[in-house]
């Protein structure tokens, strides 16, 4: 049996690709919602699950999906082996932290929410390292592309240093995606932010599966018409992932004697942006 922890637009696609495969979850989130659906090429399919205050000693996988600021407060509604599927660095290390086991994933879907209706904007994969084969198995059958990796750790620090390219450059600009390809002094800013997390994951012994720059590049042009994860909070006035991806540039960086400038001005530009927004409300 499996188990979500956060029906956000994650929460809700993850949902839905076990419901194709045969399979109701149990699922805990903060807001309930009366229903819950995906939308993708203009039809919209109803998403079930079965909500409970905390995951049964029943299920196998406790499949994280909340934002990785609020993994502290799903790891007490945890069962059997925690699956994160969150941006960044840090959500992963905290379960393994206080729980002693912990599985990462990584998500390439195009996916937004409003309400209970997640929208698929673009398709992606996902990649689970071999000890979640199960749960990989249920999302494949399910219709979900899934790729199965010996070690995701380059794979989560891969999506990092696109995200700590592409969000905080559109959240600050308020612009889809593709100002990164078409505005230069963009496109410069994120490459160095790219360029500076590739070089830290390689001191930190991590072996990207890809060139930084050119998968933030491939990223941007696939998605160019989207919204970035950041943006899109920062627009609704909610905190942004910004500590757990360019923050996690920062921090690891300066472990691994790598300086991160670049992505430390992006750090502080959003944390101001959230500062003046949290007086403005």
């Amino acid at each position: 049996m499996f188990g979500i922890i956060g029906l956000g637009a994650i929460g809700i696609l993850l949902a839905y690709f076990l419901n194709k495969a045969g399979h109701v979850p149990y699922a805990v989130t903060r807001t309930r919602r009366d229903r819950y659906a995906i939308r993708a090429e203009g039809a919209e399919e109803a998403v079930e699950v079965v909500l409970v205050d905390k995951l049964p000693g029943s299920v196998r996988y406790s499949l994280i999906a909340v934002k990785a600021y609020d993994t502290e407060s799903a790891l007490g509604a945890v069962a059997g082996i925690p699956v994160v599927f969150q941006n960044g660095i840090g959500g992963l290390e905290l379960a393994r932290e206080r729980l002693g086991l912990g599985i990462g994933a990584v998500v390439t879907y195009g996916v937004s929410r409003e309400g209970g209706v997640a929208e698929l904007r673009g398709r992606g994969e996902i990649i689970l390292p071999e000890e979640a084969g199960e749960l990989a198995d249920a999302l494949r059958a399910g219709g979900a592309s899934v790729r199965i990796v010996r070690d995701v750790e380059p794979y989560r620090w891969l999506k990092t240093a696109v995200n700590a390219a592409i969000n905080p450059v559109t959240a600050l600009l308020r612009a889809k995606n593709g100002v990164v390809l078409e505005s230069p002094h963009a496109r410069a800013l994120a490459e160095a932010a790219a360029r500076e997390a590739g070089l830290v994951a390689e001191r930190l012994g991590v072996r990207l599966p890809a060139d930084p720059v050119e998968e933030t590049l491939r990223v941007a042009t696939a998605t160019r018409e989207n919204y970035s994860s950041m943006l899109q909070d920062v627009l609704a006035g909610r905190r942004t992932e910004v500590d757990y991806i360019n923050g996690a540039v920062v921090s690891y960086g300066r472990r691994a004697g790598v300086e991160a400038p670049v992505n430390y001005a992006l750090w502080l530009a959003i944390k101001a942006l959230s500062d003046v927004q949290s007086r403005q409300l």
